[in-house]
């Protein structure tokens, strides 16, 4: 019984969220729930609470100024029209549809993705796919297929949660996660040359992009850390292929407007670098704060906002977007601390007979398609997996990373992601019930093929 009854704030959240309610009321009703249980099911004593709070709460803190400064950039860039200068390029120097299409997929959307989050990367690749020649349902579900940096969007705030909830270092998780990426990159991978079916020299392209991308995430995740690792990896794609059409085309087409579309992009992701380096030589609350995510997004919005005329207007709509989205992801994580703390996720994870470590990237899966968040998913999830995993007398670092991985991914199957991927591929008329149901059937399937071969991984090769 008393599994159950830990069971009631999730499944009052998931309920809440089939029924279309948005994710902060959702949410904040999983909260009061798991307060109520503690209350009277899970008692917990008030130093516990207390010593685990101030340890996890300014992560919630930093978690949401990433959200907030993430959304801000997006908009102002947005506004400035630098991503339709970078689209531009793209589409202009691309030798063929299918090479462009390994450069949006695993370069400019997974690139836009790690430095803003919120799906931004979709809005980004969908309509340079459209204008490389693809259908409106081949744009729709590669641009989703392009979210295969997840754990490192906006910096990394999902995979933050997850170590934190978990007791891991977040740069130790990082690199598990990184490792066993490898297999929703291969299955990204093979979708597209699926989708795409290109010639042979296109499908060593394809493939070359995909292990590019994930050879310089793992490398970036070992050297210099879990936040930039994705920005990095994705931007090694974008460096290795534009130089190689570059050299076909024999002229740049670079342009003072593309200078200053990629200046904010540019200061974040060197600022960053540089901030880490120097707190790593001179550690202090100082050189922490200044090597935090959400200071260098901060400084990329300061950049952006001096080529937009209308600059109040933008960030104004930006913090009312914002508002909904900080307050829901904000509550998912304090109802995942509460039912950590409290021993409500190990309690789940004794529904789950012992040994099966392979049922667990279903729950992290399954969260991020209903609320189509890797944060939210891992919220809720990681520690019944962390759990499960200590049940199983197994590692709780390559559980907890298969389930970071299975939850990132899977976020491109939820459905208001996938309504607005098809949207923006053909943006002047609404979007087709059709043309929707045919893309998430195969978001669907990419979603679960990948949850399954992550968990045959851990069960049987971990």
């Amino acid at each position: 019984m008393t599994p159950l009854l830990a069971l009631a704030p999730i499944m009052l959240a998931i309920a809440l969220l089939v029924l279309k309610q948005s994710s902060w009321i959702a949410a904040t009703a999983g909260v009061i729930t798991a307060c109520l249980a503690v209350v009277f099911f899970f008692p917990t004593p008030m130093s516990v609470l207390l010593t685990s709070g101030a340890d996890y709460f300014p992560l919630i803190l930093e978690v949401a100024l990433i959200l907030l400064f993430g959304m801000v950039l997006a908009r102002l860039l947005e506004a400035a029209g630098s991503m339709r200068e970078i689209s531009a390029w793209v589409e202009s120097a691309a030798p063929s549809r299918a090479l462009g299409v390994a450069l949006v997929v695993f370069g400019l959307v997974p690139f836009a993705e790690s430095v803003t989050g919120f799906g931004i990367g979709v809005t980004i690749g969908v309509p340079v796919l459209r204008l490389l020649g693809c259908s409106l349902r081949q744009s729709a579900i590669l641009g989703l297929l392009g979210l295969i940096a997840v754990p490192w969007g906006a910096l990394g705030p999902g995979t933050t949660v997850a170590a934190a909830l978990a007791g891991l270092g977040v740069d130790e998780l990082g690199v598990a996660t990184a490792w066993i990426n490898a297999i929703p990159v291969l299955i990204v991978a093979a979708s597209v040359i699926l989708i795409m079916r290109p010639g042979l020299v296109s499908c060593l392209g394809i493939a070359a992009a995909a292990a590019l991308m994930w050879t310089g995430i793992l490398a970036a995740s070992i050297v210099i850390g879990m936040a930039p690792a994705g920005i990095i990896g994705s931007l090694l794609v974008i460096a290795v292929m534009g130089a190689l059409f570059i050299i076909r085309r024999r002229r740049t087409g670079f342009t003072r407007q593309l200078g200053i579309a990629v200046l904010p992009y540019a200061t974040l992701t060197i600022g960053l670098l540089l901030a880490r380096a120097l707190q790593a030589a001179l550690p202090s609350l100082l050189t922490q704060i200044v090597a935090s995510p959400p200071f260098w997004l901060a400084v990329a919005c300061l950049i952006a906002a001096l080529t937009v005329v209308s600059r109040g207007t933008v960030i104004t709509s930006a913090i009312r977007s914002w508002t909904p989205i900080g307050a829901g992801t904000a509550a998912f994580m304090l109802m995942g601390w509460i039912m950590t703390t409290s021993g409500m996720s190990t309690a789940i994870g004794s529904l789950v007979p012992a040994g099966l470590v392979l049922l667990t990237p279903w729950l992290t899966a399954t969260g991020a398609v209903i609320t189509g968040s890797n944060t939210g998913a891992n919220s809720m999830f990681t520690g019944t997996i962390d759990a499960v995993a200590t049940n199983s007398h197994a590692s709780a670092l390559p559980v907890v990373a298969a389930g970071n991985a299975a939850g990132s991914l899977a976020a491109l199957a939820a459905p208001p992601r996938v309504a607005m991927s098809v949207q923006m591929a053909e943006p002047s008329t609404p979007a087709s019930a059709n043309d929707i149901g045919w893309v998430q059937g195969r978001a669907l399937v990419v979603a679960g093929a990948n949850a399954l071969c992550l968990g045959i991984w851990i069960q049987f090769m971990a």
